[in-house]
């Protein structure tokens, strides 16, 4: 049973390896339409229709996450809450983002954070919308597990919303490298 699931791994990783686009070494260029969404994605004016087409988001911070950037924004409780800034964590969680450059892939997942409403930590996390890579959803609860917020008016509030995050996977390698990779990561399980 164990070989049978390292054999559909294997072939999961050459199919999203052999459907992916061509192999690039840079973040994307501005007329690569990843980086065009990416950055209407970060300008919340531009992009206002975005929560609307989202019924029941409470959207407060959007991320970008890859492994060459790790941009936040805020879009709402601009006065009520802060994201303290983590310029050492953002840089490490791009960095665990370049394991994944395998393909070339957007995708967006919600995530719903609560807090407590006497300290303001984190109480819980729930994803309302994977991005449906497995490790990068892990990946993702375990970068807002680390987040710390102030409260400027000295009141808890919102003790819950919602994070946008846009996770951008830039394929790096060769086909060859990655296939090695994948064939390193099997024997290794073994």
């Amino acid at each position: 049973m164990k070989k049978f699931s390292l054999i559909i791994t294997l072939l999961t990783a050459i199919f999203f390896i052999f459907t992916s686009c061509k192999t690039t070494d840079r973040f994307p260029g501005e007329k690569d339409t990843f980086y065009k969404e990416s950055e209407e994605f970060l300008a919340l004016d531009s992009n206002k229709d975005f929560v609307k087409k989202i019924p029941g988001v409470n959207e407060t911070f959007r991320v970008l996450l890859s492994s060459e950037k790790y941009s936040v924004s805020q879009a709402r409780y601009l006065n009520y809450i802060e994201r303290n800034p983590d310029t050492g964590g953002d840089k490490y969680i791009s960095s665990e983002m370049s394991k994944y450059d395998m393909i070339n892939e957007a995708r967006t997942g919600i995530i719903s954070v609560w807090l407590y409403p006497d300290s303001g930590r984190i109480m819980k996390i729930r994803s309302q919308r994977p991005t449906y890579f497995k490790e990068i959803d892990s990946l993702i609860n375990d970068d807002i597990m680390r987040w710390n917020f102030t409260f400027p008016k000295k009141v808890i509030e919102p003790t819950r919303f919602d994070i946008v995050y846009r996770v951008v996977l830039r394929k790096k390698k060769s086909d060859d490298e990655i296939i090695k990779a994948v064939q390193q990561k099997i024997m290794e399980e073994n």
